[in-house]
């Protein structure tokens, strides 16, 4: 990732909005976050925030039925993994054309590194109805190509810890993996007003209608449909 103004503003908006005592006592911050400043125009709307992951952990437990599609080939619906990551790499481009997703996150690396080989073969990534695409998961949905969802369909962000080895990162690893998530996601083509949207040290639900103004779906509806248009046109963005 390269050291320029998005980085700093990440740094500051992860510092001001953690509230690293308050987290270690369990308790929330009492002041309201700090917005970095946006290199690029930001989408603003109203979207459910919660703060310290009670919305994440509300919608893990709720009751909910997924549809799949039988022309997948391949549904990535497990926590995102380095063995996982393994797998799709050594996947042909054949196998990577139409992918489902229906994960609720995992290693950050790992998905940085599969939404960069989904990118590469020309996939067409797809969030059904009742599925889940949160935390680590909704970079990987960034490197499909064509990239559609059903309008029942929801994508959650959040700060996202990346665990290192390295014992000066050993205790930054929200600060590093919300970093590299996002800075991820811009350069695979999301608007760069995310770091403006995001909460302070919170959970951010999007539906796909919603996902579609931060650049993040192409299209809401069929795959089919979705299907048809011409490949990747930045910027452009189709409904049914």
């Amino acid at each position: 990732m390269k050291m320029n103004a998005r980085f700093v503003g990440a740094l500051l908006l992860v510092v001001t909005g953690i509230g690293m005592a308050g987290y270690a006592l369990g308790t929330l911050p009492a002041d309201p976050p700090v917005r970095s400043v946006a290199t690029g125009p930001a989408a603003t709307f109203g979207a459910p925030v919660a703060e310290g992951g009670r919305l994440f952990t509300a919608l893990l437990d709720a009751p909910r039925v997924s549809v799949r599609s039988p022309e997948a080939t391949l549904v990535i619906d497990e926590i995102i993994t380095p063995v996982l990551a393994g797998r799709i790499l050594a996947m042909s481009d054949a196998s990577l054309a139409y992918v489902e997703l229906d994960s609720i996150g995992g290693d950050v690396q790992a998905a940085i590194l599969i939404a960069e080989r989904l990118r590469q073969a020309g996939s067409h990534t797809h969030v059904g109805a009742g599925a889940r695409c949160f935390s680590a998961c909704p970079v990987i949905y960034q490197g499909g190509v064509v990239r559609s969802a059903d309008p029942g369909a929801l994508f959650l962000l959040h700060y996202a810890v990346q665990f290192s080895d390295d014992p000066g990162r050993a205790h930054m690893g929200s600060i590093w993996g919300t970093v590299a998530l996002i800075e991820a996601m811009i350069e695979l083509g999301v608007d760069p007003g995310i770091y403006d949207q995001m909460p302070g040290f919170g959970d951010w639900l999007l539906t796909a209608s919603q996902a579609v103004e931060l650049d993040l779906v192409q299209h809401v509806g069929s795959r089919t449909k979705a299907a048809l248009v011409p490949p990747f046109v930045e910027g452009r963005q189709w409904q049914s």
